[in-house]
């Protein structure tokens, strides 16, 4: 018998993707480098900066919480959660993941778009920047947090 199976023959339960985790500390650090920005080089800078994280934070935020279902999508009974097997749960998980990324695509591009509207005076060499670091901080918290036990 594998390590990775119960008695039952079944796989253990996945634990939750630290999704939260992730958008807090990104949320953190945008808001420390955004503060010391306004101290260093002014409000235009700090704001580029601010609204270039939230870009990156937000949507991916949306899509990790719709994309594991912890946002509670209403579409299965209470009863019926985590009950779904085999081909029925890959096609859940599957749509899920799509449902997700367009929602994250789309509240990206329209995040851009409401910015690049509303936002003046707006530094976009900056907010391309702060977005761009943002998506790298992501990618190094989600490798160090899904390695740990």
């Amino acid at each position: 018998m594998g390590g990775d199976q119960n008695l039952a023959g079944q796989a253990p339960p996945m634990r939750n993707p630290p999704v939260v985790k992730i958008s807090l500390i990104q949320l953190a650090v945008i808001l420390l480098a955004a503060l010391a920005l306004e101290l260093t080089q002014g409000r235009v800078i700090a704001c580029s900066a601010l609204l270039g994280g939230l870009l990156c934070v937000l949507p991916n935020l949306y899509f990790g919480l719709r994309a594991f279902d912890l946002m509670g999508s209403g579409r299965f009974a209470p009863d019926q959660r985590g009950k779904l097997r085999g081909a029925r749960a890959s096609q859940r998980t599957v749509m899920s993941f799509y449902r997700a990324e367009t929602g994250k695509f789309v509240l990206t591009l329209a995040g851009f778009a409401a910015v690049f509207a509303a936002v003046r005076p707006l530094n976009a060499a900056v907010l391309f920047v702060s977005y761009s670091l943002c998506v790298i901080l992501q990618w190094i918290l989600v490798a160090r947090l899904h390695a740990k036990p």
